[in-house]
C-alpha cells in the first residue's frame, strides 16, 4: 500500500510562508501560488495559483481581524455567509465545517469560484476600499 502525505503551504516570490507576514490593510504581498506537495518516494510540485492574492488579502484585511472569525451569519476571513458557503465550497463546508474552519487558501479558493461569475460584487464595500470596484 502506498501512502501519500498531503501538505499545502502558501509561498510568496520571496520563498516566505504567506502566514509569517503580517498584513496592513494597505499594504498586501505580492502574487503567491498555493503549493501542493505530495510525496510518495520523492516530492513533486504542482502549483495552484491565486490569482486574485492581493486582492483577497486586502479584502480580508477589512472584513475580519482573522482567517478564523465566526460572527454569525458571516464566518471566516472573507466574511462568507452560508448561501455563499454552499454555492461557492461546498466540499469544504461538508468536510470542514463553515468558514472559519477553512485554510485561508480554501477560503480564496471558494472566493476565486464566486469571482468567475459575480467579480468583486459580494464584497462591495471592501472591495471599493482596495480600489477592486
Amino acid at each position: 500500500m502506498l501512502v501519500a502525505l498531503l501538505a499545502l503551504a502558501l509561498i510568496l516570490p520571496s520563498g516566505q510562508s504567506a502566514a509569517a507576514i503580517p498584513v496592513t490593510p494597505h499594504q498586501t504581498p505580492a502574487a503567491a501560488t498555493l503549493t501542493v506537495v505530495v510525496r510518495h518516494h520523492r516530492a513533486h510540485r504542482a502549483r495552484i495559483g491565486i490569482p486574485h492574492l492581493r486582492a483577497w488579502v486586502c479584502i480580508h484585511s477589512h472584513e475580519a481581524p482573522s482567517w478564523r472569525t465566526a460572527d454569525p451569519p458571516y464566518y471566516g476571513g472573507l466574511q462568507m455567509d452560508m448561501g455563499f458557503q454552499r454555492a461557492y465550497g461546498a466540499a469544504y463546508l461538508r468536510t470542514e465545517g463553515t468558514a472559519n474552519r477553512w485554510t485561508p487558501q480554501q477560503q480564496m479558493l471558494a472566493a476565486e469560484r464566486a469571482w468567475k461569475t459575480r467579480g468583486f460584487a459580494p464584497w462591495p464595500n471592501t472591495a471599493r476600499m482596495c480600489g477592486l470596484l
